[in-house]
């Protein structure tokens, strides 16, 4: 076996040229391989970024909504209804829409805006600069610092802009654990602040986000 082994050895290494451009070949098809498997990683990461980075175990939604990027807003008595299900420990309203910006210098920038439950704040990202609780302030807005920051001209705390014709000053700078798959900035700000400042139809929450009392009651709240 060893002599058989030997001989396909030579056979392999003896054309020097063959062999480089079997070692080549081997390493283009690894790489290609390696290169779309991280593709479609990251593209299924990116494109679930909101909900990966809010971090609610149960997500409240109309049926008809196929991507989390394109909301379909629920009426408000859903929420007390939701509220009232057996085995949930709270639910809150959150926000999330698309918004047009215009920065100092006149350029216009869109960017999605995450409206967090007044009270909770529940799903708030992590500072790296400002204070949570100035989201509270007149006008306050937390900017995310991730790929897309820099079409929001790199602000930093104290910077403003408008938003259909209101003042918004960054009270904050955060990160998240993935940034959004289409391109924008991301803003967070209050609920009631977002439905404010944004045209909003009849119906305004965009998702219910649900805390059970214990992973068991999961099967029952979603039945």
């Amino acid at each position: 076996m060893s002599g058989i082994l030997h001989i396909a050895y030579k056979l392999l290494v003896n054309d020097r040229a063959k062999y480089a451009a079997l070692l080549v070949g081997i390493t283009f098809a690894v790489f290609l391989m390696i290169e779309m498997t991280s593709l479609f990683a990251g593209i299924l990461t990116r494109s679930s970024a909101t909900v990966i980075n809010i971090g609610a175990s149960i997500w409240v939604m109309d049926p008809a909504i196929q991507t989390v990027a394109n909301t379909i807003p629920l009426p408000d008595y859903v929420l007390d209804e939701v509220r009232s299900i057996s085995g949930v420990k709270y639910a809150v309203p959150l926000y999330s829409g698309a918004a047009l910006l215009k920065l100092p210098d006149g350029v216009y920038q869109a960017a999605n805006v995450i409206g967090l439950d007044d009270t909770s704040l529940f799903g708030r990202p992590v500072l790296d600069g400002g204070n949570i609780e100035n989201i509270y302030a007149e006008n306050a807005f937390i900017a995310v610092k991730d790929s897309e920051f820099y079409k929001l001209e790199n602000p930093t705390v104290g910077s403003e802009f408008e938003l259909n014709d209101h003042r918004g000053v960054i009270v904050g700078i955060a990160h998240v654990a993935s940034s959004g798959l289409f391109g924008v900035p991301t803003l967070y700000t209050t609920y009631h602040r977002a439905l404010q400042y944004i045209p909003s139809t009849r119906f305004t929450i965009s998702y219910l986000l649900v805390e059970p009392k214990s992973p068991a009651d999961v099967a029952s709240i979603k039945r």
